[in-house]
């Protein structure tokens, strides 16, 4: 730039010696400009590398910073903690876990298969729990595991365990004293263990006396009873209708019938008498959020119907004898 500069110094200075000074003319002057930018401006091959080495120098800046991060926040973590990750990067390094992959993947997703073919539901919730658990260890043992269908199977994992729970309890329920086991087979067997221990949960206990009104003919009965021990005796339209024994329902029918309808007799005790009663409105709310257990429950006073059918057909030939005899 020094030297274009000199040499155009020189033609003007010469020019002005020998007379007028000389503009000079376009070509020339286009021929010193590229040869001021020529000499000014860095080639491009030194302006790549130049850019080349900042950038690696950057990207080496942020590697260092990474790794030192991490170091440190790694170091900044409990041993116990650390210790864990060690064997968890351990395991999932192990060849054999590597091998067991395939087997764990497609066992899993076997035992999903298998529950589209189950009919029962706490058996088809079983094999999903168990399915779902398989596809979250086969996620869980890969190095760089995926989030999202980690995190999915376990969530289905907790629902689904929670709806065998509630099924298992429903079918199988807590354990039974002897007494609620000898009153449930000699009686209920007709629900599960778990279905008739919901029943005794909104079940109340009384004793009562000798001639206690049960029900009243035509008139409104809030409750359902079952006679646990004792008797009773039923009255339609004032005369002897029939009995109920041991294990027997009042007031079943106005139940299944519905809310306000009256109780189909008059139903008094004979002698002391140990009862189990449920309010009507709770025992439909809750056999409506329990489809099985109301299907079943109906099953039941349906049987114990059929029962006082065939004891009121004896009752009428005791009163039909004893008129004869009169």
């Amino acid at each position: 730039m020094l030297r274009s500069a000199t040499k155009t110094s020189t033609s003007i200075v010469a020019s002005t010696v020998w007379g007028k000074p000389r503009q000079p003319s376009g070509v020339m002057m286009v021929c010193r400009i590229r040869k001021v930018h020529k000499s000014t401006t860095t080639p491009p091959s030194t302006a790549a590398s130049a850019a080349a080495s900042a950038t690696s120098g950057t990207t080496a800046s942020t590697t260092g910073s990474t790794a030192a991060s991490t170091v440190t926040s790694s170091s900044m973590l409990p041993s116990s903690t650390r210790k864990v990750i060690q064997e968890y990067n351990s395991l999932v390094r192990n060849p054999k876990i590597k091998e067991a992959l395939p087997y764990i993947g497609n066992g899993a997703y076997l035992a999903l298969a298998s529950g589209f073919l189950m009919t029962d539901m706490l058996s088809l919730r079983v094999a999903l729990v168990g399915g779902y658990v398989g596809l979250v260890s086969f996620h869980a043992l890969h190095p760089r595991p995926l989030q999202i269908p980690l995190r999915w199977s376990a969530l289905f994992v907790l629902v689904n365990a929670g709806a065998a729970y509630m099924l298992a309890m429903d079918r199988y329920g807590p354990p039974l004293s002897e007494e609620e086991e000898r009153l449930y087979h000699n009686h209920f067997s007709q629900l599960s263990k778990g279905e008739f221990s919901q029943l005794l949960v909104l079940s109340k206990r009384e004793v009562v006396p000798d001639g206690t009104i049960l029900t009243r003919e035509g008139r409104v009965c809030p409750r359902l009873y079952f006679i646990e021990k004792g008797t009773a005796k039923v009255f339609h339209h004032g005369a002897f209708a029939s009995s109920v024994d041991e294990g027997g329902f009042v007031n079943d029918v106005a139940f299944q019938i519905g809310e306000h309808e009256g109780a189909y007799g008059t139903v008094v005790t004979e002698g002391d008498a140990s009862l189990l009663f449920w309010d009507q409105v709770e025992l439909r709310k809750h056999l409506k959020s329990k489809p099985d257990m109301e299907s079943n429950t109906k099953y039941l006073l349906s049987e114990h119907l059929m029962r006082a059918l065939l004891n009121q057909r004896d009752a009428k030939r005791w009163n039909q004898n004893k008129l004869q005899e009169q």
